[in-house]
């Protein structure tokens, strides 16, 4: 142990059992109190002292600095390894995401192609039962997000809409323009009947 601090230590212990001693028999002194208040003050600043002396030698051991930068370095090698994997990582979902999604957006709103009566059918009523919720939650709230959102699926919904009725007119053997005339009432519902009950290629040959 330190000299400095042993003779400190040896003090505090006298300070202390004079304490005691005037504690027990008033009146405390106030130059013990000084005394010891000084002798603690030392002790904390000794303390301090060998404290930086101990951390300074430990900074500048050049065999504790060969460690410390060995294992930064293979830190920073692992963490650089596992940045690595994670942006590969990212890059395959992202690229598995997008070869799956692809395909499915293509069909849903694609107009390449064509659909049969069956897949005309389903999407006719998948469709509208989706437009009558989305209507009713927009004149539920039309002014807040929920509204908002409400019309933008109602706009997604038509596209679909319109790219299946397109290719449905295509697969009946008519020219794909003829789906236009899904603007024109009455001559829309005739149009949604006609694509609802022609089979494929039924007007394939005919002049239209």
């Amino acid at each position: 142990m330190d000299r400095f601090l042993s003779l400190l230590s040896l003090l505090a212990t006298a300070a202390a059992g004079a304490t005691i001693w005037y504690v027990v028999n008033p009146p405390y002194p106030v130059w013990l109190a000084i005394v010891s208040i000084g002798i603690s003050g030392l002790f904390l600043i000794r303390l301090t002292e060998l404290g930086v002396k101990r951390a300074h030698k430990a900074i500048t051991d050049p065999a504790l600095n060969a460690k410390v930068k060995k294992a930064a370095e293979q830190a920073a090698t692992q963490a650089s390894e596992a940045s690595e994997e994670l942006i590969r990582t990212g890059k395959h979902s992202a690229t598995e995401l997008n070869t799956a999604a692809a395909p499915l957006l293509n069909y849903i709103f694609g107009f390449s192609g064509r659909v049969s009566r069956r897949e005309y059918l389903i999407v006719q009523v998948v469709t509208g039962l989706l437009t009558l919720v989305l209507v009713a939650l927009f004149l539920t709230e039309p002014d807040s997000w929920l509204g908002v959102l409400s019309l933008l699926a109602i706009g997604a919904v038509a596209a679909v809409l319109l790219a299946f009725g397109v290719r449905r007119t295509r697969d009946t053997g008519v020219n794909q323009w003829w789906f236009l005339l899904v603007l024109v009432p009455p001559a829309n519902l005739a149009l949604l009947v006609f694509l609802l009950l022609v089979p494929t290629d039924e007007f394939k040959n005919a002049p239209v």
